[in-house]
């Protein structure tokens, strides 16, 4: 693989993270002689790894997942179809040159090799050793984790474990899923070992809590799934100080980031340092003024926008009262001036009955929308990992294991906080039902239904709404079998490395 080849280790950390996480180093000189060589340089290229997880998170990520399932859908937009890239993931007609999945199995090969090239070379480095347990333990963890995020995306994979320092080393057959799940579960427990349990504030970093959120995920997907083994570790996530926060908007508050319920984040920061979010903008639809949503004047976002708008059924799902829908969704009213284009007036709360006043209106994702300075250049965190998470996982994890009557109380304590009544009796869909209002847009919609083996039906009934609502979805679309439930491997990588095959279904 050719990109792999060319992400050695100081081109990459140049862009990299300083030590406080959050703030760029600039290493203007750096180079592989005098680079790797203090606790420093490490922790620099430590971070330049998780800068890793923005190339997978964010608008990219939402549509993998969130738009590949019933949460959400598109605005069309007739005047630039090059946008069509965007749309074939989300009607399921998307193939091998489709840059949306192209570039997240890219970011993820490209972060795996960050992440590599850190494990060789601190092996022989004369450091303490809490430093090197840290940086070791952080890594294995971000190593599963990308793995973990490529194998539910297109099943057997290349396992690089080790820095490519030759162009004959970056070209590997796709090994079984079960073989890449076992590097999975010995990299998350290694990192279990190794990190600290989560103190608070916490600055972002994996701790013991993240990764063992990661391995019960990953007990709970793997062919050959471990429930009493999840079980485990979401009870021990449980002994931690993690708790839910009493408000549910706080959740995404960008004041009060990595709180108390966030188990792992996806860290950015507004500004001119190349951290910042900007997921916003894509979310809401076009217009050639977005003031009225962002705040922020003369904001232009009829390039690029108009994705993953909640869909009517998604809406409808939530039940009567359920606090959760304010903080997740609103409404923006308005017109089509002269020359057809959306202009907003108004935004306004789901069932408010001044919607029909006007001719035009969508919904969008309210949960990221935050006061900010500049155009496209937000402060809010992406929420992986969050308590509220652990308490529905463990139900799911009862459930399956036929102890339903033992997962009311965890699911009762999310419902609790959503102002709706507690379930007296809880199965598997209610579980489902309820991950999908309190995990809404947070990117677990897809591989939940993956996870559970409902993708196909509960797609296929989705496919059979939108083609109904919009004339625009030819017959092919929505076509989901099960060779749909995995994205094509990269044309490119293909051609490059000859002993890459793909995937059941795609040319």
């Amino acid at each position: 693989m050719k990109k792999l080849i060319t992400l050695l280790a100081l081109g990459i950390y140049l862009m990299s993270c300083s030590s406080d996480f959050l703030e760029l180093s600039p290493q203007h000189n750096s180079n592989e002689k005098n680079f790797f060589q203090t606790e420093d340089h490490f922790t620099q290229a430590a971070n330049g790894a998780y800068e890793g997880l923005r190339g997978m998170y964010g608008v990219y990520q939402a549509i993998v997942t969130e738009m590949r399932s019933d949460n959400t859908h598109y605005i069309r937009y007739e005047a630039d179809r090059a946008q069509r890239q965007y749309e074939e993931v989300a009607d399921f007609i998307d193939d091998s040159q489709n840059l949306v999945s192209d570039d997240t199995y890219i970011n993820g090969y490209a972060a795996i090799s960050r992440v590599n090239t850190i494990l060789d070379r601190i092996g022989d480095k004369p450091f303490s050793d809490d430093f090197k347990n840290s940086i070791i333990g952080q890594m294995k963890f971000l190593r599963a984790f990308y793995y973990f995020h490529l194998v539910r995306c297109y099943g057997d994979l290349c396992l690089y474990l080790h820095e490519v320092k030759v162009p004959e080393e970056s070209f590997l057959p796709r090994s079984p899923v079960e073989q890449v799940y076992e590097q999975i579960i010995d990299d998350v427990n290694d990192a279990i070992n190794r990190l600290p349990v989560v103190s608070f504030p916490q600055d972002g970093r994996a701790t013991k809590g993240s990764a063992r959120m990661l391995l019960a995920y990953v007990l709970m997907t793997k062919p050959q799934k471990d429930y009493p083994g999840a079980e485990t570790q979401l009870r021990e996530i449980m002994t931690m100080g993690y708790e839910l926060l009493p408000n549910y908007a706080d959740i995404y508050e960008p004041s009060k980031k990595n709180h108390k319920e966030s188990i792992f984040e996806v860290q950015y920061q507004q500004g001119d340092q190349g951290q910042n979010s900007n997921w916003l903008y894509y979310f809401i639809p076009r217009t050639a003024e977005a003031e009225i949503i962002t705040g922020v004047s003369g904001s232009n976002t009829i390039a690029d926008a108009g994705w993953n708008i909640p869909t009517q059924e998604m809406v409808d799902s939530y039940e009567e009262g359920d606090l959760r829908v304010g903080p997740s969704i609103a409404v923006i009213a308005g017109h089509n001036d002269e020359y057809g284009r959306f202009v907003y007036d108004e935004v306004l709360n789901v069932g408010d009955p001044k919607i029909a006043e006007y001719p035009i209106s969508y919904y969008f994702i309210n949960k990221y929308n935050h006061p900010h300075a500049k155009i496209r250049n937000t402060d809010d965190n992406w929420p992986v990992y969050r308590y509220a998470d652990v308490l529905l996982l463990l139900a799911e994890c009862l459930v399956e294991q036929g102890r339903a009557a033992e997962a009311a109380p965890y699911i009762n304590q999310v419902r609790q906080r959503a102002g709706l009544p507690a379930l007296k009796t809880v199965d598997a869909q209610a579980v489902a039902d309820e991950r999908r209002h309190e995990l809404a847009f947070e990117s677990h919609r897809w591989f939940d239904l993956l996870r559970t083996g409902k993708a196909i039906e509960v797609m296929t009934a989705h496919g059979k709404r939108m083609k109904a609502l919009h004339t625009y979805l030819p017959e092919r679309t929505y076509q989901i079998t099960k060779e749909r439930l995995l994205y094509p491997i990269p044309y490119r990588e293909l051609q490059i490395n000859s002993l890459l095959t793909q995937n059941p279904g795609y040319n």
